[in-house]
């Protein structure tokens, strides 16, 4: 079967080097930016990019132009992904996705399981909002991709895209989310794949402390994920074109092994998926 998988990169591989999340801000090093980004992502030989909203300086117009345009010039499709469900928030983040020709906007419900007693309420909370914007979203032709984002189980998953009953409401699946609630990743994504309009990459190793068991993310094919099943699946058994990387790591001692580890996860990663997940496919 020939079928050409496009792969890209979620700029939250990124996200030390951009210094944006809290986590850590580099002081010896200039921040990375989304054009830098986009040069990165040409280097690596992508095919395409998916924006964190905390790496967007602004988002009006001009902005947006700017970066559409710069992505034009090198080749890269854009994807543009957001937090949250409130229907408010949607149809901005539907407008910003939009302006950048997104043909997906990725979300997640964002609840913390540990502090909901009623995971079906929330459900239905989401289900309200948006029914709100599926009229904005079919009128951009957006797709709206829920991720599993360490809140719903595939079950709830299941049953949130199945009562939604639109083809512009879907799945973003985030392969080490999965294992959050001790899911099989492989199959999870084998349940959601005909309503699957995106799909975070990613590979967890394990290490037992002595409070328990810690999962962390590795290069791809280090960890426990079978990631080469999980490919197959997405490209036989859905109609994903596109395999977005999301290859987050932990921090070292220092500044310069912080970001030195995160671009190596990168590289070596990228490899892996051209010349292992996808080589039967392109």
């Amino acid at each position: 079967m020939h079928r050409n998988i496009k792969l890209g990169l979620f700029s939250y591989s990124y996200h030390l080097a951009f210094g944006k999340h809290d986590v850590f801000q580099p002081k010896d090093h200039p921040p990375m930016d989304l054009f830098r980004f986009m040069d990165r992502a040409v280097e690596l030989g992508l095919d395409g990019i998916q924006i964190d909203p905390m790496h967007l300086e602004r988002t009006d117009p001009d902005y947006l132009a700017q970066i559409v345009a710069y992505a034009g010039q090198r080749n890269l499709y854009i994807e543009y992904g957001t937090t949250g469900i409130e229907a408010g928030h949607l149809l901005e983040q539907l407008r910003i996705a939009h302006a950048l020709g997104s043909p997906i906007l990725r979300t997640y419900i964002g609840f913390n399981p540990r502090e909901v007693a009623d995971v079906q309420q929330e459900v239905t909370y989401a289900l309200a909002q948006l029914e709100q914007v599926k009229p904005r979203a079919e009128e951009y032709r957006i797709k709206i991709a829920i991720e599993n984002h360490c809140d719903l189980k595939t079950d709830e998953l299941l049953d949130l895209v199945q009562r939604a009953n639109s083809p512009f409401i879907g799945v973003c699946v985030d392969l080490g989310n999965f294992t959050i609630h001790l899911e099989n990743p492989t199959e999870s994504v084998k349940r959601l794949a005909p309503y699957i309009y995106s799909a975070h990459f990613k590979d967890y190793a394990s290490e037992m402390m002595n409070w328990g068991f810690k999962t962390f993310g590795v290069p791809l094919g280090k960890g426990s994920i079978d990631l080469k099943a999980i490919a197959d699946i997405l490209i036989n058994e859905s109609k994903l074109d596109r395999i977005m990387l999301e290859l987050p790591v932990e921090k070292e001692a220092t500044e310069a092994a912080i970001l030195k580890k995160e671009d190596d996860c990168v590289v070596e990663s990228v490899a892996y998926a051209r010349n292992v997940l996808l080589k039967d496919y392109n």
